[in-house]
Formats: structure tokens, C-alpha cells, sequence
């Protein structure tokens, strides 16, 4: 017998959550008023509960991030937060500080975070004997690693398949810290892997210099949701709680689509989405990506010229004609089928140098584009999309329907 398998969104806001729900999350995970591990993305007790009031009509389910570490004084609010939680129709609690098992809790399932950095069957068992339902694996692990840790235990595994990754392992991450006294642990990381670094050898030789030598491409298991379901995953996570809204519901439709074509009927929640946008992940918000460990094997993770956003690969600049002193115009010689730029796509061109830069198309005619001047611009450029204004639109007024037959 075949278990059902969750597709878990993320929600910065009740709105987004909604949106998650209605483009097929069988769960939304999202931050209560505090605690959480992205302090821009707290919520009232009020939207948890308009949230789950929501997310319960489709038998879908709402999670409350509370995993941080927390100091003693807060331990008290902490414990309130997941009462109200409990009493606001929230489904689980995701956890990071242990200390929580030890207070006065209402019968809500505890899941431990990914920040507990859950990477072998030893820790999964103990976590497992604390109680916890569900174990939200650390990424950097491999197929046949998830695998032994599910021969090891009998709880709910869940694994993220996309999304952001960190250079370190979760939980285990102090450069934030030691740089500027701002804890990842504590939710205010400064996202030191995504800043540039000159890189000098024993001799204070430069190798490199200005690259982001530490940044990650982001994940993406898609080609992989039958041998992780192989493996023993349940829960299949889409990271990005500061995510915007045209993030999750694209990635979202995209990855529902892919988990009903790879095990048809066995979603947790219920009702059918049909009809509204086509997704496609080279539209939405990525530094490239990869599959990281999922295979037992270094490949190439490093997000190469820049820690922005790449998007859609467009081909490159044939010939480039400076207008004046605020503009130029340059023409593409697409790589396959790439569609017309529109006025306000957003652009990020990479150099022969390796510079990245960030223009917009102020005057769109199918592949020839005038922006405002820069002196880098040159033929041979690469150009990609990293905001589809035609993509935006739709996403915005072609939102699918989910009903339940």
C-alpha cells in the first residue's frame, strides 16, 4: 500500500499560503509572531488561524515554524505561541531548540526542523525516541543516506526538493554571526555566503577576486521525486518563506504537476487544480541549479558569476550600437527558442569578464533591446531574463481552481 505523499509550500504571508493551497500544496508551512527562522516573515496568531481555517476546507495542513535557539527569558512566550497556535487550528509545530519538549504543550505534532542538521540514522533515532513525528532531513545528503536513516527509523521523513541552499550545514552555520552578531539559529542571518570575496593564497597571491566563491546554486529535485519516494520521503519541501507570491504559486503548480505525474492519486489533501497558468521554473526567481549530494557525488555547485537571480537564458549580444550617452540598443542571437523580450522584463547580463549586471528593458522589439548605457556592454555578452512581465501578468489574473468533486 502506497502512502500518501505531501507537497509542502511555503508562505511568507496568510495570502501566499492561500495562493500555495489553491495551486495544489497538500500543506503550507509558515512563522507565527516570532521565533522563526526568517525574522522578515512573522505573522499574528490571527492569520494562522485564517490560514488553517482556509487550508482545512481542501483537508490541507498548516505548520508553524518556531525553530530558533531560544534564551531562557523567551521560553514562556514561546510556549503561549504554540497554545494559540494549537487553538488557531494549526496541524504542527516545526522545531529547532529541544528545550520545547520539556514544556506544558497541547497534543500538537512536533516536527524537527532542518536546523537540527539530521544527517545520520544515530541522530534520526534519538530524535525519533524524543517524540518527534516527523524529521525534516538536512539537504546535503544523498539517496542512499536517506535511505539507510529510514531503515533506522519508523516516523515521517521529509526532504526538501527546492529552493535556496546554504554553503553549511543547517543549524551548524556561525559566519553570520562572527561577521556582524547576527545568528542564523536566530533567524537574522545576513546571507554572508551570497557577498563577493577575494580569494589570496598562503603567499598573499590574489586568485580571485570580487566572486562569490561561497554562494550555491539552488536546489532542484525534480528529476528525482520517484527515487526519493523510493528512499522513504513522504514530505516533499519547497523552500522560501521570503518568497514572493508569483515564486510560490509557479513553483508550486510546477511541482504538484510533477509529483501527480510521478505517483498518480496518493496526494494527502484533497480536490483537483485544473485550468489557469502554465508554470515553468525558468521564469521564477534561481541562481541555476543542481541537484547537490543527491547522488553520492560532488558536481559543480558554486552559482558562478553572480548570487542574484539568473533566470531564463536568452543567448547573447551579436551587435551592440551605443545611442547616446543615456542609452544603447543591442541586438540577441537567441539560444533556441527564446521568446520576445517586453518592455520591463527584468535582464541580468553576464560579461566575457564576468561581470553581472542589472538593467531592465526600457524599449522591447522582439530581441533587440534598448536599455540605459554601460560601458561593460559588449557583443558576446550573455543575456538572460530574471523577470518575465508577460509571465507576472498571468500568473496575477490566471490562477488555476482547485475543487473537490
Amino acid at each position: 500500500m502506497q502512502l500518501s505523499l505531501e507537497l509542502l509550500a511555503p508562505a511568507r504571508n496568510t495570502d501566499i499560503g492561500i495562493s500555495a493551497i489553491d495551486c495544489g500544496a497538500d500543506a503550507v508551512y509558515i512563522a507565527g509572531p516570532a521565533f522563526g527562522a526568517r525574522e522578515a516573515a512573522a505573522n499574528p496568531i490571527s492569520e494562522i488561524e485564517r490560514l488553517s481555517r482556509y487550508a482545512h476546507r481542501f483537508g490541507a495542513r498548516v505548520y508553524m515554524t518556531l525553530n530558533t535557539i531560544l534564551y531562557d527569558n523567551e521560553l514562556a512566550q514561546a510556549e503561549q505561541y504554540i497554545k494559540e497556535a494549537y487553538s488557531a487550528g494549526c496541524d504542527a509545530i516545526i522545531i529547532q531548540d529541544l528545550g520545547i519538549l520539556r514544556m506544558d504543550l497541547p497534543p500538537i505534532d512536533l516536527y524537527a526542523s532542518t536546523q537540527c542538521n539530521i544527517r545520520t540514522p544515530e541522530q534520526a533515532r534519538w530524535l525519533e525516541s524524543l517524540g518527534f513525528k516527523r524529521l525534516i532531513l538536512a539537504r546535503e545528503l544523498s539517496l542512499e543516506q536517506i535511505r539507510n536513516i529510514r531503515a533506522a527509523t519508523s516516523c515521517e521523513l521529509e526532504s526538501f526538493i527546492h529552493g535556496a541552499l546554504c554553503v553549511s550545514y543547517s543549524g551548524q552555520c556561525y559566519l553570520s554571526q562572527a561577521l556582524a552578531g547576527r545568528s542564523a539559529n536566530r533567524g537574522c542571518c545576513i546571507q554572508a555566503c551570497r557577498s563577493k570575496y577575494d580569494l589570496v593564497d598562503a603567499s598573499g597571491k590574489e586568485i580571485l577576486k570580487d566572486k562569490t566563491i561561497l554562494s550555491l546554486k539552488d536546489l532542484s529535485l525534480k528529476d528525482y521525486i520517484g527515487s526519493l519516494v523510493d528512499a522513504g520521503i513522504t514530505s516533499f519541501k519547497i523552500e522560501g518563506r521570503l518568497k514572493n507570491a508569483s515564486y510560490v504559486k509557479n513553483v508550486t503548480r510546477y511541482y504538484r504537476q510533477a509529483i501527480d505525474e510521478c505517483r498518480k492519486g496518493v496526494k494527502s489533501s484533497f480536490g483537483t487544480v485544473t485550468g489557469g497558468f502554465r508554470p515553468n521554473l525558468e521564469y521564477t526567481f534561481s541562481r541555476s541549479y543542481t541537484p547537490l549530494f543527491i547522488e553520492g557525488e560532488r558536481g559543480s555547485w558554486n552559482s558562478r558569476e553572480s548570487s542574484k537571480s539568473l533566470g531564463e537564458y536568452l543567448g547573447t549580444i551579436s551587435k551592440i550600437a551605443f545611442t547616446s550617452r543615456q542609452g544603447c540598443t543591442f541586438d540577441i542571437a537567441p539560444a533556441g527558442k527564446a521568446s520576445a523580450v517586453a518592455n520591463g522584463d527584468g535582464l541580468c547580463i553576464i560579461t566575457p569578464k564576468g561581470e553581472s549586471i542589472g538593467l531592465r528593458a526600457d524599449i522591447a522589439q522582439g530581441l533587440r533591446i534598448t536599455v540605459k548605457n554601460h560601458s561593460a556592454l559588449c557583443p558576446g555578452c550573455s543575456v538572460y531574463r530574471n523577470l518575465n512581465q508577460r509571465f507576472e501578468k498571468e500568473l496575477e489574473n490566471n490562477m488555476p481552481r482547485r475543487l473537490i468533486h
